[in-house]
């Protein structure tokens, strides 16, 4: 039963990644001249255009965003950005392990 919600919740997570390119498409998402600390694609993935990463790239991003701390972000958005960490290196462990 494990095993079952360890893989739903994976297939899950990359079903909502790979949708990433295709709400860039739609062109959602911020214009070029926008000049923002916080990293919005982070926060609302619908908005970003042009930013898909690659999982280790997405898990650096995060890392390096929750580094900024409450002089960026509301304690509330630090939770979401740790959330987001924490699913991202969890869906890598299951990758790395063979998603076994």
């Amino acid at each position: 039963m494990k095993g079952v919600v360890r893989k739903l919740g994976f297939l899950v997570t990359v079903t909502l990644i790979s949708a990433l390119p295709v709400a860039a498409e739609t062109g959602m998402g911020m214009s070029p001249g926008d000049n923002v600390q916080k990293d919005e694609c982070l926060l609302i993935a619908q908005t970003c255009r042009d930013s898909v990463d690659s999982l280790q790239q997405r898990i650096d991003r995060l890392q390096r965003e929750i580094s900024k701390g409450t002089s960026v972000y509301t304690k509330e958005e630090l939770r979401s950005l740790e959330f987001q960490l924490k699913d991202a290196v969890q869906t890598m462990e299951v990758l790395t392990r063979g998603g076994a």
